[in-house]
């Protein structure tokens, strides 16, 4: 009987080629992986950095721990986790991306030794009003369209207002009509 060898699995990266990154030590010192603890300041090792990094994405398959990952749009519109083959298509991507093989090991203030050039973004926050209009908007298409934000808001708080009055008005003429019909009764037994 034949024994079944374990068949050699191919890498997705090289491991040997990872190295310590001082340029994105302060993101991961944000992520809290750089150092020690909360209160140590001492940078870890790269080496164990790297040892860590190597558990979380294993070689043979970065992507065995990751739980959900890109959404994927479905023909009805909405969305679901990503497939394994999604999410292994973005770790290997080498765009900075979030999620992708460079962007991750930054996280660890580690880089690969044939890394694309990273260039540092500077952020400018967008007005309040745009940002709040931003954030609903990506959670209308993630949780489905519920508050909904007019374009012209007075216009909608006037209509809405005149909707209310005109709903106001019927419940007093509905109630006046119930009271004249109670006292038309009541004449009647009298």
């Amino acid at each position: 009987m034949a024994k079944n060898k374990p068949r050699a699995r191919s890498e997705h990266y090289d491991s040997a080629a990872l190295m310590d990154a001082p340029e994105h030590h302060a993101y991961s010192r944000a992520v809290g992986i750089l150092t020690w603890g909360i209160w140590d300041h001492a940078v870890r090792p790269a080496e164990e950095r790297i040892q860590d990094f190597l558990i979380a994405f294993p070689p043979s398959d970065p992507v065995c721990r990751v739980g959900g990952g890109e959404l994927r749009r479905l023909p009805d519109g909405t969305y679901a986790p990503g497939t394994p083959s999604l999410r292994l298509e973005r770790f290997l991507q080498r765009d900075w991306r979030a999620g992708s093989f460079d962007e991750l090991l930054a996280r660890y203030g580690l880089k690969s030794t044939d890394a694309p050039p990273f260039h540092e973004r500077s952020f400018v926050p967008a007005p309040m009003r745009q940002t709040a209009q931003r954030r609903n908007m990506k959670l209308r298409v993630l949780h489905g369209g519920v508050d909904i934000e007019p374009s012209n808001m007075d216009a909608a708080k006037a209509d809405y207002l005149d909707r209310q009055e005109k709903r106001q008005a019927a419940i007093d003429v509905r109630a006046a009509l119930q009271q004249m019909r109670e006292d038309l009764k009541d004449d009647e037994k009298a």
